[in-house]
């Protein structure tokens, strides 16, 4: 089908990019640096995605993605090529564990877990997972059970100890932010592979949560828009995507015709097109291009999350030789980490809400919310916690350009059924598709993104390496 609303010369550009978070503008940007005409649309009033920060204070606390890794290089390069300074993330004192048999530090005589009984879990988890291909998780000898099974479930049959399955339970609300009982065994068993394995990903000195932006990880998507040719243009929603007949036009292949991407007050004309958007936004998007077939993609795509920002006069938890840092049994509010690094003596605690839990917090009233999550907090680390200077929210269920984060999870089953969702063969058409979930390596993080945009870019200049504007 071809159609959609008239375009002016001036809107015919080599590559249109749909969202400007780090897939996307890591995409222009590395299209734009060989002379192509990038036009990157985004529908809302802000670049960066699932990256966005809270201004208070003085200070920029990421609302959204924050942590890099010390194996996430390629954002590290592009942070140094924009001039992004970084911080390191760990705090001095002891961590609280609150598991229902009292609240229990790290540095006392009685540990948190039975040790042996996680480590072996720990240490059964990454075994399984190093039989896990990446690029295709489904082609590993137990996929067609494991994809069936979720993680409660193995859980539930394969640890005996009750620490070894509560510690499971917690790992996968925190780097999913999903329940256990929702999530299949192979895909957690991809993510610990696509990542670096359990011990890494969990880790913050050495680890995946090693570093934050200084000033915040939105200025990365700042400064890549900013040195765009063309503006990104904000407020520019895409509903459908339409062939163009390309017959007449110097060099067009068959099926490679332009594509018009179309939203309301948008018509724009693109050789190339990259969908840079999360799995439940690009579904949206109608195709009406007979030689495109949209790649695997979960229905269900929501990891859920509330990530909460608590502001006070100082770390006064630090008195007490604590370093902000809990991990709580139940919910709503099962993690806290210090993040007062950088922050000219103020405390920052960030809280993190996830799964279940984030849909039952944001369904109270705020002044609800706000005083049981000070209890919560006064119980963990004294009454000084119930007096704030600020409560920051950020609802990432409530984002429709997003729905849910950190990233897609698949409901069980998907992964056999479907097979990956990133592209397998160079020549894929006019329409490519980028994104954290979009990539086999470190799927969910902003090393993901920053991947899959410049794979992306690789392709669309593998395939057609002579610059040709797009013509009406």
């Amino acid at each position: 089908m071809t159609g959609g609303p008239p375009v002016d010369a001036a809107d015919a550009v080599d590559v249109v990019v749909i969202g400007a978070g780090l897939a996307g503008l890591t995409a222009a940007t590395e299209l734009a640096a060989t002379g192509r005409q990038v036009q990157v649309v985004e529908a809302l009033d802000r670049v960066g995605g699932r990256t966005a920060s809270h201004h208070r204070y003085g200070q920029a606390l990421d609302a959204g993605g924050s942590y890099l890794g010390v194996r996430h290089l390629r954002v590290r390069e592009l942070a140094a090529r924009f001039g992004l300074a970084l911080t390191p993330t760990a705090a001095p004192g002891a961590n609280l564990y609150d598991l229902g048999a009292g609240l229990l530090r790290s540095d006392a005589g009685r540990p948190a877990f039975n040790a042996l009984a996680v480590g072996d879990a720990l240490d059964r988890l990454d075994d399984l997972a190093a039989t896990v291909p990446p690029a295709d998780p489904a082609t590993a000898e137990h996929a067609a059970e494991w994809d069936q099974l979720t993680v409660a479930a193995w859980a539930h049959r394969e640890l005996r100890h009750p620490d070894a399955r509560l510690l499971v339970d917690l790992l996968v609300r925190q780097m999913l932010a999903a329940d256990p009982a929702d999530v299949s065994l192979l895909h957690l068993l991809f993510y610990l592979a696509s990542g670096g394995g359990v011990h890494y990903l969990t880790a913050f000195a050495g680890g995946a949560q090693q570093d934050r932006f200084v000033g915040g990880a939105h200025q990365l998507a700042e400064r890549m828009a900013a040195a765009l040719t063309r503006p990104v243009r904000h407020g520019a929603e895409v509903t459908d995507l339409y062939a163009v007949p390309s017959a007449g036009r110097p060099g067009a292949r068959p099926g490679h015709g332009p594509v018009r991407v179309v939203g309301p007050g948008l018509s724009v004309l693109g050789t190339h097109v990259v969908v840079a958007v999360p799995p439940g936004p690009a579904n949206r998007i109608r195709l009406h291009l007979p030689s495109v077939h949209r790649p695997a993609q979960p229905a269900r795509t929501r990891g859920a999350t509330v990530k909460l920002h608590l502001i006070y006069e100082r770390p006064f938890w630090r008195e007490a030789g604590l370093s902000g840092w809990v991990t709580a049994r139940t919910g709503p509010l099962r993690y806290v980490v210090d993040d007062s690094a950088g922050r000219d003596g103020l405390g920052v605690l960030v809280g993190f809400v996830t799964g279940p839990d984030a849909s039952r917090y944001a369904a109270g009233s705020g002044a609800a919310r706000r005083v049981a999550l000070l209890d919560r907090l006064a119980g963990w680390f004294g009454p000084t916690a119930r007096q704030p200077l600020a409560v920051l929210e950020r609802d990432w269920q409530a984002e429709s350009t997003v729905e849910g984060c950190y990233a897609a999870v698949p409901e069980p089953g998907w992964w056999t059924a479907a097979g990956p969702p990133w592209p397998t063969t160079a020549a894929d058409g006019p329409v490519r598709w980028a994104g954290t979930e979009r990539c086999a390596q470190f799927y969910g993080h902003l090393e993901g993104a920053v991947r899959s945009g410049q794979e992306t870019a690789r392709r669309i200049i593998a395939a057609d390496p002579v610059r040709a504007p797009a013509a009406q």
